[in-house]
């Protein structure tokens, strides 16, 4: 049995965001499809780091310079300051200890771009009023998912010290741009440094 693929709106966003042959660095890259997409789109210098195995076999058949880590042990490999662009995307809610990954990525990227799915969405908020919890059903034996809204994210920027450069806010592929804490069904952040 094949799994059913869900569209990833938010890619559209963060190609969007990316300028033209920069250098770009992916964690949690998958199988490198946003990495693939960017690479023909914006031509540019793409690099990913990806947990599993599997997915890293998946890139390099994609012909993606990708290597297998966990990037909760940090990035130390890379110096700072060495991508434009560094890529989170829907990874943070999976993360043990998000803040740390985040000030990494801020250390070896110009701009950190960030997406997760906004728990605080009306669809998200309805099914846990009627008591049917927030992510995967615990039987589909996926891995747990902090719940994060828009104002929470902008809560841990402002901790952080990343200063928000640029907002995307999405549902279904549309854009959102009246009441998205409720409407917005992805968030896509870009971050720079205070």
């Amino acid at each position: 049995m094949s799994r059913v693929r869900k569209p990833r709106y938010d890619f559209s966003a963060i190609v969007e965001l990316v300028t033209p042959g920069a250098r770009v660095l992916d964690l949690g890259c998958g199988d490198g499809e946003l990495l693939a997409q960017l690479v023909a789109q914006k031509g540019v210098y793409a690099r990913g780091v990806e947990i599993s195995e599997a997915a890293v076999r998946a890139c390099v058949a994609r012909g993606l310079s990708v290597r297998q880590g966990n990037i909760e042990e940090g990035l130390a490999d890379f110096p700072d300051g060495v991508f434009d662009f560094v890529i989170l995307s829907e990874t943070i809610a999976y993360l043990n200890r998000p803040a740390p990954v985040v000030q990494e990525m801020l250390r070896v990227g110009r701009t950190a771009i960030i997406s997760f799915r906004n728990a605080g969405y009306w669809r998200v908020r309805w099914d846990m009023l009627r008591g049917k919890g927030f992510g995967a059903p615990l039987i589909a034996g996926e891995p747990r998912e902090r719940a994060i809204t828009l104002s929470a994210f902008e809560a841990f920027c402002q901790a952080l010290g990343a200063r928000v450069q640029q907002r995307v806010f999405l549902s279904d592929g549309h854009r959102v741009h009246i009441w998205p804490s409720l409407r917005a069904r992805i968030a896509v952040y870009a971050l720079t440094r205070e």
